[in-house]
Order: C-alpha cells, then sequence, then structure tokens
C-alpha cells in the first residue's frame, strides 16, 4: 500500500486549495491511513496539476493508495504498450492519455512521498515512454496494411518491422525529468520485408502517426511533446531517416555536439536489433581512439560556448534556471560529457549514459577526486529534485525558479523545506558546481565571450544565448542563433568539412563580439552571413581570421558598408590578404607606381593569356584598395576617381602592347602609330569603382602602308584587327573575371563605324559630319596612349573642333533635345540617382559643354575662363562647384558600396549612414533634403541657360 512506502510529506501552501482537494475526495480517503491525508493535503496545496489529476475520472486514485506504486506504474505500461491494439486512432489515443494520468500521478507521488528517489524516479517514467512509443508505432503500424506494411509479428508488429526508434538525451539515459520532452530519432531499413518495397512512405507515415498519437491535445490531455530534430540535418530530412543515409551523414558532416548526443542514445522501440546495429556501427564516430588537437579544441568549444568564466558574476536566485544557467544541471552533464568524448573512445568504462554512473567511471579513471565526484552527483541528484518539484506545479516544461517570493514559498513548501534554508542550499549547489565545471576548464577561459553564455549546440535556440546575443547589440538573436547553428551543421559550403567547423567552432565568440561591435550589429552578421555563404570552402579564411583578428575587424567594417564589395570579396579570397599589413590603408599609388607595379607583373607572365590572368589579378587587388577605404571614408572621393583613372590608364598602356605583340607575331609591324583617345569618365579622370571605358582608337599611316609579317595587312585591317585585340585584351572573361567593359559607340559613325579609324577620317568626320552631341562628347577626350608627336597632334586636332564657331540657339536645341532624349531613356530611379536626375551630374556636365562649345575653347570646371563664367553668373558658379563635390561624393561611394544607385530602403544601417556622411550630414532625411534642394538648384541653373534658349527658339 501507498501509507507503507510514505517517508515525507510536503508542506501546505495553500490551505484553501488543500481543503477544497480533500473535500473532493473525501469519500476516497475517508478510511485512508494519516499519512496518505498528509501526503494529499500537502500535495493540493502545492500542485494545481496534480490535484486535477487526483480528480480525473480515470486517475484510478483508490486503487493508487491501495496498491504498491511499482505495481501501479506496470498497469500503466500495459496499457500504454497494448493501447496500439485498439482498432481506431480515438481508442488508441485515449488508452495512451489514461496511462500517462496514471503513470504520472503514481511517479510524482512516489518521488514525493520518498519512496523513490528523484532518478529513480526518472527512470520509471523513461520506462513509460517506452510503453507508451511503443503503442503509438504500434498502433501507426497497423494502420498502414494499406500502404504496404506486412507485419512478421502480427500481435507485436512493430517487433522486425524495419522501423526503430532511438531513445536521445534523457531518454535514452533513462534520466527524463517530470514534464520533459522525448527527444527521438526514427529509422528505417530500406530493404526490410514488411515494407513491401515502399519503405520510406511507410516509415515517414508511421513516425507522424506515433507524433500525433503522443502529442495532440485531446480532452484527457496529452502523452510527450515529441522532438525529432535530433535526426540527421533536420531542416532538410524527412521525419524518418534510413539507416543508410544517416549513417553517411554522420560520417561526412556530424558534429562534436551530435557525438555528445549519441553518449545517451539507445535503440529503445520497435526493431531494436536494427537500432543497435546502427549504433554499433556508429561507436567510431561517437568514441574516438585518437583525438587530434583541432578535435579536442572543439569539444573544449562546447563547453566555452556556455561561458565557464570563474567568478564572472553572482548566481541569481529568482528566476535562475536550473538546466542552463551558471551552476545548472547542464554544466555538470557538459563537464561528464566532453571528458568522455576526449577519453571514451580508449576507455569503455568511460561511456555510460547515466550521468552519475559516468561521474563515478571519471572518479575511477582519476580524472576528477572523489570529493569531485561526491559533490557533483550531490548537487546532480539536489538540482533534478528541484527540477522536478518545479515542474509539478504546473506540468510545465521549466527548470526557472519562480521569479516571485509567493513563487518560491509555494516550492520551498512542496519540497517539504523552510525557505530561507532552500535558498542557501540551492545557491550553495550552484556556486559549488560552477566552481567544479569552472576549475576544470580554465585555462580556456580566454576563448569565452565576455559577455556571457554563447551555446549553438543542439536544435533549438538556447535562452541565455539569446539574452547574450541581444546584449551584443542584435536585434534580432534568434536569428543569428539559428543561422550560426546552420554554420556549425554543414549548412554552408565554407563549413561542409570537420576542419572548417572546428575552426568556426573555436571562432565563433570572437566572430560575433566583433559583429556586435559594428554600428549596425544585424547587418554586419547579414553581410557576415552572405559572405560565408558565398565562400567555396572555409578553412583557409577561418585559419587567418584565427591568427589575425584584426583583418576580421576590417573585413566587417567594409562589408557592413559595402555589400558590393562584400561579394567581390567573397569570390575573390585572396583579397583579404590585402588588409594584414598594419598599415592599412595607405594612400593611393601614383600613376608611375602603378605602371612599373603592373610592368613588374607581367614581366613573368609567359603568353598571352597569362597576361591577360596578371593584369585582371593585378587590378584587382589595386582597385581593392581604392575601394576599400573608400567606403571606410579614408580616402576621398576626388582622389579616388583619379586612382580609378589612373589605374585605367595603366591597364590600357600596358594591355596595347600586349597585343601589338600578338598582331607583330602574327601579321609582322607596319610603318604607323595607334592613339588611345579616353571619353566620359575616363577621359575626364572621373572613373568610379564600375566604370566602364569610352574609348575612340585613331591610327595614323600612309594609305599604302602594308605590315611586313608573312600574312601581311592594310594598314586599315591591321589597325583594326589590333584594336580588336586590345578590346579583347581588356574584356574577354579568363579564370580571373575581366578588367572593363569597352564603349566604342562614340567614334565616328558609331557602332557602325570602323574599330579603328585613321588621322584623316577622324578629322573630317567632326569637321563635317558629328552631331552636335559626339562633339559635346569630345570635349572631355584625353589622348591615354600615343607617341609624343602624334598625341600632341591629336590634341590640336580636338581643340580645334570645339573651338569651331557655333549658333548660340542652334546649339542650346542640340543640347537640350540630347537632355530630354536621356531623361526619357534613363529616368532616375530616385533622388540619389545623382548621374540620371533632372538637376544632376549630367546637366552640370551638358552646361559646361555647352559653354565650352559656346566659348570655344576646352576647360576645366574648376578653372572656367571668365567669359564663361560671366556668363554664367558668379552665384551660378558657386552651386555648381558645390554640386559637383556633393554629386562626387554621392556617386562614388555609392557605386563603390553597392555596384548602383544607392537606394535606402533595404540598406543597413551603417551604409544609410555613411552615404548620409558623405553628403556632409548626420541622417538620410536630411542627406535626401539637401540632394533634392541642390538638383532643384542646379535644374534652375541649366533651365537659365538652355532652357530659354530653346523656347525662344520656338
Amino acid at each position: 500500500m501507498l501509507a507503507d512506502q510514505i517517508k515525507t510529506v510536503p508542506h501546505v501552501y495553500d490551505e484553501a486549495a488543500s481543503q477544497r482537494l480533500r473535500e473532493a475526495l473525501s469519500p476516497i480517503l475517508a478510511g485512508a491511513p494519516s499519512s496518505v491525508k498528509a501526503l494529499i493535503a500537502g500535495v493540493g496545496g502545492a500542485s494545481p496539476y496534480l490535484s486535477r489529476l487526483m480528480l480525473h475520472p480515470q486517475a484510478d486514485l483508490d486503487r493508487l493508495i491501495n496498491a504498491p506504486l511499482e505495481e501501479t506504474l506496470e498497469d500503466a505500461c500495459m496499457i500504454a504498450k497494448t493501447a496500439g491494439d485498439a482498432p481506431e486512432s480515438g481508442d488508441q489515443m485515449r488508452r495512451l492519455r489514461i496511462a500517462k494520468i496514471r503513470a504520472a500521478l503514481a511517479l510524482a507521488l512516489a518521488e514525493i512521498c520518498g519512496a523513490w528517489s528523484t532518478m529513480e524516479a526518472a527512470e520509471a517514467l523513461s520506462t513509460f515512454a517506452d510503453a507508451a512509443l511503443t503503442g503509438a508505432l504500434r498502433g501507426a503500424l497497423r494502420s498502414l496494411t494499406a500502404k504496404g506494411f506486412t507485419p512478421h509479428d502480427v500481435e507485436a508488429p512493430e517487433r522486425g518491422s524495419g522501423v526503430a526508434i532511438l531513445a536521445m538525451g534523457k531518454h535514452g539515459a533513462f534520466e527524463l525529468n517530470y514534464s520533459s520532452d522525448i527527444d527521438i530519432i526514427v529509422l528505417y531499413d530500406p530493404q526490410a520485408d514488411a515494407f513491401g518495397g515502399n519503405a520510406r512512405e511507410i516509415a515517414v507515415a508511421a513516425t507522424k502517426q506515433v507524433v500525433k498519437l503522443l502529442q495532440e491535445q485531446t480532452a484527457d490531455g496529452y502523452v510527450f511533446r515529441t522532438d525529432l530534430r535530433l535526426r540527421p540535418d533536420p531542416g532538410v530530412s524527412a521525419a524518418a531517416i534510413s539507416v543508410g543515409a544517416a549513417e553517411t551523414y554522420y560520417e561526412a558532416h556530424g558534429q562534436n555536439w551530435e557525438r555528445a548526443a549519441f553518449i545517451k542514445a539507445r535503440a529503445a522501440v520497435g526493431d531494436v536489433a536494427l537500432g543497435e546495429a546502427f549504433l554499433k556501427n556508429l561507436r567510431p564516430f561517437v568514441w574516438r581512439k585518437y583525438l587530434d588537437f583541432a578535435a579536442i579544441e572543439d569539444i573544449h568549444s562546447i563547453k566555452r560556448q556556455i561561458h565557464a568564466a570563474k567568478g564572472g558574476g553572482a548566481i541569481e536566485f529568482l528566476g535562475h534556471d536550473l538546466k542552463t544557467g551558471r551552476g545548472g544541471i547542464r554544466e555538470i552533464e557538459f563537464l561528464v560529457q566532453t571528458q568522455q568524448l576526449i577519453l571514451g573512445g580508449k576507455n569503455p568504462d568511460l561511456r555510460s549514459r547515466s550521468t552519475l554512473d559516468a561521474l563515478s567511471g571519471l572518479c575511477a579513471y582519476q580524472q576528477i577526486s572523489e570529493e569531485e565526484r561526491g559533490s557533483l552527483a550531490q548537487a546532480y541528484r539536489y538540482l533534478r529534485k528541484v527540477e522536478h518539484r518545479i515542474q509539478m506545479v504546473n506540468d510545465e516544461q521549466t527548470h526557472k525558479v519562480p521569479t516571485s517570493r509567493e513563487g518560491v514559498l509555494r516550492l520551498a513548501a512542496f519540497l517539504g523545506e523552510e525557505p530561507g534554508a532552500f535558498e542557501a542550499q540551492l545557491r550553495n549547489v550552484m556556486e559549488r558546481t560552477h566552481e567544479h565545471f569552472a576549475d576544470l576548464f580554465h585555462q580556456e577561459e580566454r576563448l569565452s565571450s565576455s559577455t556571457g553564455s554563447l551555446s549553438f549546440t543542439g536544435v533549438e535556440n538556447n535562452p541565455a544565448t539569446l539574452e547574450t546575443l541581444s546584449a551584443m547589440g542584435f536585434r534580432r538573436p534568434e536569428i543569428v542563433s539559428d543561422r550560426v547553428r546552420h554554420w556549425h551543421a554543414g549548412g554552408v559550403r565554407a563549413t561542409s568539412s570537420q576542419r572548417a567547423r572546428e575552426i568556426l567552432t573555436k571562432l565563433t565568440p570572437r566572430l560575433l563580439e566583433s559583429l556586435g561591435a559594428a554600428s549596425d550589429p544585424d547587418a554586419a552578421f547579414v553581410a557576415f552571413d552572405a559572405f560565408l555563404g558565398r565562400l567555396p570552402s572555409g578553412v583557409q579564411v577561418f585559419s587567418l581570421f584565427a591568427h589575425s583578428p584584426a583583418i576580421f575587424d576590417r573585413l566587417i567594417r567594409i562589408m557592413t558598408v559595402a555589400p558590393f564589395l562584400g561579394k567581390e570579396l567573397a569570390r575573390r579570397r585572396h583579397l583579404i590578404e590585402a588588409l594584414l599589413d598594419p598599415s592599412w590603408p595607405q594612400p593611393p599609388s601614383s600613376r608611375a607606381a602603378y605602371r612599373e607595379g603592373l610592368q613588374a607583373q607581367l614581366a613573368n607572365a609567359e603568353n598571352f593569356e597569362d597576361r591577360l590572368n596578371v593584369s585582371r589579378r593585378w587590378a584587382r587587388e589595386e582597385k581593392f584598395q581604392i575601394t576599400a577605404p573608400l567606403v571606410l571614408g579614408r580616402v576621398a572621393p576626388d582622389a579616388a576617381a583619379h586612382a580609378y583613372s589612373d589605374l585605367a590608364d595603366t591597364v590600357l598602356t600596358a594591355m596595347s602592347p600586349v597585343a601589338r605583340a600578338e598582331m607583330r607575331a602574327a601579321h609582322g609591324d607596319i610603318d604607323g602609330e595607334l592613339a588611345i583617345i579616353g571619353l566620359g569618365r575616363l577621359g575626364a579622370g572621373d572613373m568610379t569603382a564600375t566604370s566602364d571605358i569610352d574609348l575612340i582608337f585613331v591610327y595614323d599611316a600612309a594609305e599604302e602602308a602594308v605590315s611586313d609579317g608573312a600574312k601581311s595587312l592594310d594598314a586599315t585591317t591591321y589597325f583594326t584587327r589590333l584594336v580588336r585585340r586590345i578590346v579583347t585584351a581588356l574584356t574577354a572573361v579568363t579564370e580571373e573575371g575581366s578588367l572593363y567593359e569597352v564603349d566604342m559607340q562614340l567614334r565616328p559613325s558609331g557602332g557602325a563605324g570602323p574599330a579603328a579609324v585613321s588621322r584623316s577620317a577622324f578629322t573630317r568626320y567632326f569637321a563635317q559630319d558629328a552631331w552636335t552631341w559626339e562633339v559635346m562628347a569630345l570635349t572631355k577626350a584625353r589622348i591615354i596612349d600615343a607617341g609624343p608627336e602624334f598625341a600632341a597632334a591629336l590634341a590640336r586636332e580636338i581643340d580645334h573642333i570645339i573651338s569651331q564657331p557655333r549658333d548660340a540657339g542652334a546649339l542650346a536645341n542640340d543640347v537640350h533635345e540630347m537632355r530630354l532624349r536621356l531623361l526619357s531613356a534613363k529616368p532616375a530611379v530616385n533622388v540619389w540617382d545623382v548621374k540620371n536626375v533632372a538637376g544632376g551630374v549630367t546637366d552640370i556636365d551638358f552646361i559646361h559643354q555647352y559653354l565650352q562649345l559656346s566659348y570655344g575653347a576646352r576647360f576645366a570646371r574648376d578653372a572656367m575662363p571668365s567669359d564663361a563664367a560671366n556668363a554664367l553668373g558668379r552665384d551660378a558658379l558657386i552651386t555648381l562647384r558645390a554640386a559637383s563635390g556633393l554629386y562626387q561624393s554621392t556617386l562614388q561611394l555609392s557605386r563603390a558600396a553597392t555596384g548602383a544607385v544607392f537606394e535606402p530602403e533595404g540598406a543597413g544601417l551603417a551604409l544609410i549612414k555613411r552615404m548620409s556622411e558623405a553628403c556632409g550630414v548626420n541622417s538620410l532625411e536630411a542627406a535626401e533634403s539637401l540632394l533634392t534642394r541642390t538638383e532643384r538648384d542646379v535644374k534652375h541653373i541649366y533651365d537659365s541657360l538652355i532652357g530659354p534658349l530653346v523656347k525662344a527658339k520656338g
């Protein structure tokens, strides 16, 4: 009888609730011994959940009181196990829940009255979970005969079925807590006869039905919340996984936390022989005989992620988490499991599923002292006891001490303790536990997060980790935690190798601290996540970060401001090496230094293809040295514009002789020269990070000239082919990408004209046939590559073309017509599209070109002759110069950071801040207001200078 097993009873906390329960149960309690009445009184005054169970019509409380507790539990297990024999799922559910009600009540009363210890009750609950799983699987398989399932054992179809359920975690170790979920992995054998060739469909359907039978809430409650997320790759895999697929996963992608999870794994239900065979095959994965240093570091990192710093903050009492908090259950389990993973490969005695048995094994193996073993074992038992009482109050899956004093008073009474003594004992236990835990790992503390707990093991977000991430500055810690766990699971190519995951695990606290220090931690994380997602492999990059943390800090700042540059860094990892220099960044190189650097690189190239690859790699590295400092505000926009243009000049002057050498080899040499003329931004020395290059090629040779090779060519053909080789050298996509996009639409006759034009044809075209807009483009012409005499002659001819007298009205008409066509063809995206917007860069260019063609001279914007400046007006000139500076800053940064027009919607805070700073203000609203006013003012100047002339003409 129950009365014979009672050793202690709880104090009555809520006398009114206790009295109501006793009155409701008075017919049953009338003849009960006083010890039973006292037990019921204490439970009724502390636990609303157990009070409801005792009043449930299926509780059979009278029998429970008058029979041994072991017999009550055995009966409940039998009801659960045979529930699957019922013909309908509704009946199966009801039987399973009746069994749970009786088992939950018997287990609780047995533990509360001291008949069973907490760990004995945990073992009994785990045994009942096995029975409930058996009944649910039996019922599920019986329902699948229509899909082809044919049982080998009609009475127990789960036996030899080809479906095995592994009990994981505390369930596998027979250590379930009172309100625990059960973690399971369902495996199946695709070749099992019982499936009739339909293994996957039947196994998955059976698994889903098992989960439904156990956790669906009905009028009678539920049986167990069932968690399948410990299975391989739960985000993409089916509910049940084949044995072969599971073995392949663990061999290729298994992580140390999964090894730790399998320490407690047990083939519990169904085709147990199949499950045991799988676990046997998995032993080499779980129990490694040889561990290299990196693997040991990775195991230690599991500990580091939950922050074991000694003395790092007081243990709270109210609201403290007994499971994951400092000095809690998880610390004891991690202490045990990390040592098991390191030592268990060579010593099978350390492979116990039971935490307490494993502590004894570590003591016997002299890894901990007898004093430490005894202290930790006592702490574990006490923490589990308190955990159970907390959960018994309302059947909630919680591990936290109540946050209110009233809640603590209830809990202390339920434990049969005085409140003050309870608090003192619990604090002492947790402090002692944490000291043991931290002592074991104190040498690793320097790699822990200084902010708090960071744990990314398992399949769900750790509450303490989310708090730490929030404290670091992340506004969406759940997303961050999910993605980090995804990295550790090998969810991106960069972490697909075990070595990469080992290094990343060690780096994770440092990485998150750096990301959290960014002006916008969430944007920084998204940028790094995107960077990581594009990496083909991670070992080299992670190793670089591990040895040079400063590089990572620089990288994060760059990627946060410049997503476009982040993509380039992911594609071209060697660019990161530029950040190694402690003096980075330095001012852009001079044109002479660029020329010397590229020539030195090309000197070692063996052939045409090598030269193309060398030039691309060199140019990309040098462009990064301009772009990265630009986005960080370490290089001025004007300086960047000149540097980009010098870089393009260098490449052009280097590729021209490379192409010429190829022509010489194929067709010999020719008596003549080729000039390369840059227009647009290249000609103006005003390029951006994404500018293409506008070119005209002009050659000077006698009409009768021919090349002296075996396959001789006339001058026109020779120089046309030479130009095509130069363009190919610039635009061809090799393994290193391309150099530039080349636009030759501004050459005489545009796309219909020859690639190379003779000097005489060039002069004749612009003197007789050129459209006004073509002459406008010529105002930015600059001779990039030509012999000195030829260059001087071409410059004089260009000046002569520009200096021709023109009718002011007709010129204004032509300029304005072209402007309207551009506005129609390329409408502005937004106010930040300073190139295309009305009143933007193009309007300033057109004003400038209009004045040049009106006054017949080429001049720089900041050195306009007095007569042109007077025509414009002093105020207008000041406005245009200020607008040019603003647009230069905006355009350069926008192209460098995004590769296109800046669009605030969807941009990170760091980029928005940087774009605002480029405008000389401190907010997005102020920047857009400034741009709007400036564009309006420039448009007004354009209309006043050119627009009225158009109207007068009409």
